[in-house]
């Protein structure tokens, strides 16, 4: 250790000072008030290094005087030094280096004789320009205060002010102005974002339910601007009009249990699109009606473009005969589309889009204006939802006494035969021979006529129709005729028709319009006309009455079938029109009847049948296309639902025994059953496993849908159910269209798929009897690989919790 006078008998050493270029050689500097001695060294110093700096610095607290006498003497030009012998006793001249590699280079090793410690200079370095930093701050600081007091600043000051708050002013403004646009709204359910033209509804906790996208074909960068809503001809909450392009008007209206909206678009120029898309938002939707392909949950339509929504042959064209324009989502929402819409619809995966446009094109003869009406309406539930619909927007069935349906099978002459006088005969003596039992309804295609439309028998066929007819009644059978709108060519009937204009013309020339049916050339009766009607009707009265028919089934009418430039007595821009019209003095027959078309017409008083089902296990048109279809009818309002003929209604060939059993173990279970093939075409396993079917559904079936076609006309609820009927928020019930409910007391899974003797199968919530296995199940859980033989069928009722 150093004494204190040591101390400072080193510091009256004046100055030492190292040669330029030589950091590692000493350097005495007079600061002020202090004198410190540093060492500069580029390389970093290893341990060897500090040991010997440990020793020289020994070396310089023995040896004080011997350091003064060896500075060096500094050259008179400040430039040069000469050489002396500066480093005490032993020490070397410079730290020396290690002969490893190269190292990243340290801070440089810092003397402090006032303690006898080593510091790094950069360190020290840090610290003086953290604390010139802040001095240079606090500098500006007290600048900024001095100019402060001076006016110009204040002025400035002022000016920045007020420049600050007409910003914020702005701003506010802007903001508030989007968010009116966003927030324009009808009641606490609907928001409107005129700018986006995006409608929102919401639930009641406030959460988004439905997103519609509107005005698709109005161009993005148009604005709107408010319309006068009390001068307008559509009353409504909310109206905007988009300049020359189209005019929207949008309402409300709420009840105990539904929230509906309106929305009514008006073109206001010629090439005007109306295009609207409603976000599915990864809900379910069900509904439309018939289509080729039908699949539970809806699907993609295929094809890019919007289709139509006519009614067609379900086979060349998209669409079958029987359709509604009303949709309903698992999330509690349906909407439907006015009839007199000329409607387009496309369904991808995201959106359901509904299309109004003008167009000379076929089906719809547009005018101007065009309009886009439809409603949307929510609901707790879609089961609540739906019944509602139902009940409020849509006529159904009043008169429940066609449930002899019911109770008696179907029977249709194959069409692979001729039919006449011989092969009715034939075949229903072959039905008695093995299925006495099952008599029921023997229907006559529309083969019958002499020509089609005469409403006469063909006189080569039928010598005696009376007596082939007198023969039916007795074996039990009751005669059912098919009958179609068409009159063709040659006839004596359409020569009356056309001198009585009852078909459908050109409406400048007043000549009759021309189309095909059954490969033939007809007219189109046109039952818009309340005369034609009237002549129709009449008709078919001497018919029934001369023949003693028990009834008719309805077929033909569809769109597709129209002449392409049709007329009506009553115009309408929908072609659709013409059913209800063509159905509607059914009622008046006073018979059992059928249909197998119809648009509106769910108060229709028969049955419906199904598009003609081909040979197949297939889904498009097969066995694994009934349950879609069927689930599907009775979701539109129609209760008694006819699949079509066992196996299929193919061009007359033969099911195989596995596709027969399996279809049959399928229909057994719906209301009503149609044969083409007889049971008793194969062998007697599949006439005893068709009795046992029968013994089923007259015990356990038959009651419950003379119960639920009771109650239909106060509930709206279908006969043949889907599976979320009774669990409305399962997403398995939701899913599930290869299974259905008979009423909401059983359950039935069919073997739907070639060769498979065991199926996957979904019970919803709750307990339930297996009629198969003998056994109570708890619901709510799938039941895989499920054994089912041949000639069994799974199905469960429901029951109570076993003890």
């Amino acid at each position: 250790m150093w004494h204190n006078n040591d101390r400072l008998s080193f510091n009256s050493v004046n100055n030492f000072y190292n040669l330029p270029g030589h950091e590692d050689v000493w350097q005495l500097r007079k600061p002020d008030g202090a004198e410190s001695i540093e060492m500069h060294q580029r390389t970093a110093a290893s341990n060897d290094d500090l040991s010997s700096l440990d020793s020289w610095t020994q070396t310089v607290m023995t040896s004080r005087s011997s350091l003064a006498s060896s500075m060096m003497s500094i050259d008179s030009t400040g430039t040069g030094i000469s050489s002396v012998n500066t480093t005490p006793g032993d020490s070397p001249l410079s730290t020396p280096t290690t002969k490893k590699k190269k190292l990243n280079i340290k801070p440089a090793l810092k003397l402090n004789l006032d303690n006898v410690t080593w510091t790094t200079t950069k360190q020290k370095r840090r610290r003086h320009k953290y604390k010139k930093n802040i001095q240079a701050s606090s500098a500006k600081v007290r600048a900024v205060m001095k100019q402060s007091k001076t006016p110009q600043f204040r002025f400035r000051m002022i000016l920045l002010t007020l420049f600050g708050l007409i910003v914020t002013i702005v701003s506010f403004t802007w903001h508030m102005y989007q968010q009116q646009l966003l927030h324009i709204a009808i009641g606490d359910k609907i928001k409107f974002h005129e700018g986006r033209r995006i409608l929102h509804l919401l639930k009641d906790d406030g959460k988004e339910l439905v997103a519609a996208v509107l005005g698709n074909g109005i161009p993005n960068d148009l604005n709107p601007y408010q319309c006068d809503i009390h001068n307008s001809l559509v009353r409504a909450k909310i109206c905007e009009e988009w300049k020359y392009r189209a005019k929207l008007h949008l309402n409300f209206s709420h009840s105990a249990n539904v929230s509906c909206y309106n929305v009514h678009w008006t073109s206001l120029a010629r090439d005007t699109v109306l295009r609207d898309c409603i976000a599915l938002k990864n809900a379910h939707w069900y509904g439309m009606g018939l289509q080729r392909g039908l699949q539970w949950p809806l699907r993609i339509t295929p094809g890019e473009l919007p289709h139509p929504l006519v009614t067609g042959d379900g086979v060349e064209e998209m669409f079958g005969g029987i359709i509604d324009r009303y949709w309903l989502s698992s999330d509690g929402v349906a909407v439907f589309v006015d009839p007199d819409v000329p409607l387009y619809v496309s369904i991808d995966k995201d959106h359901l889009c509904l299309e109004a446009r003008r167009s000379q094109d076929f089906p719809y003869q547009t005018i101007h204006p065009i309009v886009l009406k439809y409603t949307i309406c929510t609901g707790k539930d879609m089961r609540t939802l739906h019944q509602d619909m139902m009940l409020n927007y849509r006529s159904l069935l009043i008169d429940t006494s066609n449930s002899v349906f019911l109770m008696s099978p179907i029977w249709v002459a194959s069409p692979r035969k001729v039919l006449s006088q011989e092969s009715i005969q034939e075949f229903a003596n072959r039905i008695m021979e093995h299925t006495s039992k099952l008599p029921g309804f023997l229907l006559f295609d529309s083969r019958w006529q002499s020509l089609e439309g005469s409403l006469d028998f063909n006189e080569t066929s039928f010598p005696n129709p009376k007596e082939i007819l007198k023969i039916l009644h007795n074996k039990g059978f009751r005669v059912l005729l098919t009958i179609h709108p068409f009159v063709c060519l040659p006839s004596r009937i359409f020569e009356q028709a056309n001198a009585e204009r009852l078909l459908v013309s050109d409406k400048w020339k007043k000549v009759p319009l021309l189309t095909k049916w059954q490969n033939k050339v007809c007219g189109l009766l046109d039952f818009t006309n309340n005369v034609t009607s009237s002549w129709f009707l009449e008709r078919l009265l001497k018919l029934k009455e001369k023949h003693d028919i028990d009834g008719f089934v309805f077929t033909g009418g569809q769109t597709t079938y129209l002449p392409r430039y049709y007329s009506y007595h009553v115009s309408s821009v929908n072609p659709d029109l013409f059913l209800p019209h063509y159905l509607s003095f059914a009622s008046k027959l006073n018979s059992i009847i059928g249909t197998e078309v119809g648009f509106l017409s769910q108060n229709f008083p028969g049955f419906v049948r199904l598009t003609p089902r081909t040979v197949s296990w297939d889904s498009l048109s097969g066995l694994g296309s009934v349950i879609p279809e069927v689930l599907t009818l009775g979701i539109l309002g129609y209760p008694l639902v006819n699949p079509g003929s066992v196996g299929g209604d193919g061009s007359g060939e033969m099911p195989s025994k596995e596709l027969y059993l399996r279809w049959m173990e399928l229909v057994v279970f719906l209301p009503i059953v149609q044969f083409t093939i007889a049971p008793g075409d194969y062998d007697q396993e599949v006439v005893d496993a068709v009795y046992r079917l029968f013994d089923i559904r007259e015990e356990h079936i038959l009651p419950i849908y003379k119960t639920a076609l009771e109650q239909f006309p106060e509930t709206a609820a279908p006969l043949v159910r889907p599976l979320w009927w009774i669990a409305p928020e399962d997403a398995h019930a939701q899913m599930c269209g290869s299974q259905f409910l008979v009423g909401e007391e059983i359950m039935v899974a069919p073997i739907l798929e070639e060769g498979r003797r065991t199926r996957d199968i979904y019970l919803p919530t709750g307990w339930w009897k297996d009629h198969l296995l003998d056994e109570v199940r708890r619901g709510g859980k799938w039941l895989h690989n499920y054994p089912v033989p041949l000639t069994k069928v799974a199905y469960f009722s429901v029951t109570t919790e076993p003890s």
